[in-house]
């Protein structure tokens, strides 16, 4: 293996996976991606592009050959609504890279989970909390997360990164649903009074934290809890946005009982985009305590809930044209709205 290091991001042409690409290139190192979907066009010409299904063990043992470093961020998202697919891509697709990397001998493997997998009954959530996963997503998450342990027994170097909800550029899913709403001037309708305390994590605050898991001995084997130190409710994210897009949008409370039964039919009927995980955690105060991120990675979050979320906003104005009409992950491809849509015109 030459002086440079190679990454081997999975999932690289995703929203997390591209804001980890441009991470590492910054750091000077080199970077592979695998993917179904080509990187963002800036990226193109700057890594190495292997197309390939996470499914399939073959391609992915040739694109582990040379690696000294996994970030596994290949996964399908609640949006996806992918029911059981959801454990062949994110636990099956799992097993292959452990496996794949298992056998090329990889330094370190960096796994991404999700605060899915968590009980949301008391607060703040430490990586000791009990396990309670949300909805397929969640359940799928956490058998991920067992793969990987299962890896670790073998002699897999790896981490386990459980993110709070990120926020960033290229951030399409449920997001853009809100930045569309917000920029016309629409009612914006919440489950429950808002008044939860909702922590977020800035896209560019997470990959530092994985880079830091990368290059410290003591976060081997261990599950770490990311997200930001600054934040407040929701409502007052909500109002943060609004009264910087001067659009005129207004908060609508609906009652949360109601909204989730509501909700719930609706994604059966596949008329919503809403995800169980949205509709089942949108009202519930969800927050980490970072402690253990702070003093095993020596890492600071530099961004608060409101500066991500206003940012990412200013970001998708900015490129709305072009984000409506992108091809990718489901986190960076505009979602379609179905019933909302109908309610957006109402609203």
């Amino acid at each position: 293996k030459g002086e440079i290091m190679m990454n081997l991001i999975t999932g690289g042409s995703g929203f997390l996976g591209t804001a980890l690409t441009k991470k590492l290139l910054e750091k000077g190192e080199d970077v592979r991606i695998y993917d179904l979907v080509e990187p963002v066009p800036e990226l193109r010409g700057e890594v190495e592009f292997i197309k390939g299904d996470i499914l399939d063990r073959g391609r992915l043992g040739d694109a582990c050959k040379g690696v000294d470093m996994v970030y596994h961020t290949a996964a399908l998202v609640p949006l996806s609504k992918a029911g059981k697919r959801f454990k062949d891509v994110n636990v099956e697709g799992t097993r292959n890279i452990v496996e794949v990397s298992l056998k090329s001998g990889v330094d370190r493997f960096i796994h991404i989970s999700s605060s899915a997998v968590y009980d949301l009954s008391k607060m703040p959530i430490t990586e000791e909390s009990p396990i309670k996963p949300v909805g397929a997503y969640g359940s799928a998450k956490y058998e991920a997360e067992l793969v990987v342990r299962e890896g670790q027994k073998k002699g897999l170097n790896s981490v386990i990164i459980r993110p709070r909800t990120i926020v960033g550029e290229y951030r399409a899913g449920i997001f853009q649903i809100l930045y569309d709403w917000v920029y016309d001037g629409k009612t914006i309708y919440t489950l429950g009074d808002g008044s939860n305390l909702f922590q977020l994590i800035s896209e560019s605050d997470l990959c530092e934290a994985c880079y830091a898991a990368s290059k410290t001995e003591k976060s081997s084997g261990e599950v770490i809890n990311i997200g930001t130190e600054e934040f407040g409710t929701l409502n007052e994210l909500l109002q943060d946005l609004i009264k910087h897009a001067g659009t005129g949008s207004k908060i609508k409370h609906i009652n949360a009982t109601f909204a989730r039964s509501l909700l719930r039919v609706l994604d059966k009927m596949r008329l919503s985009p809403l995800a169980d995980w949205h509709y089942l955690t949108l009202d519930k105060p969800f927050y980490f305590d970072i402690t253990k991120a702070k003093r095993i990675l020596n890492w600071k979050p530099k961004d608060s809930n409101r500066d991500m979320l206003i940012k990412s906003y200013d970001w998708y104005v900015e490129h709305r044209d072009e984000i409506n009409s992108m091809k990718g992950t489901t986190h960076r491809v505009s979602p379609r709205q179905r019933l909302l849509a109908v309610l957006k015109k109402l609203s």
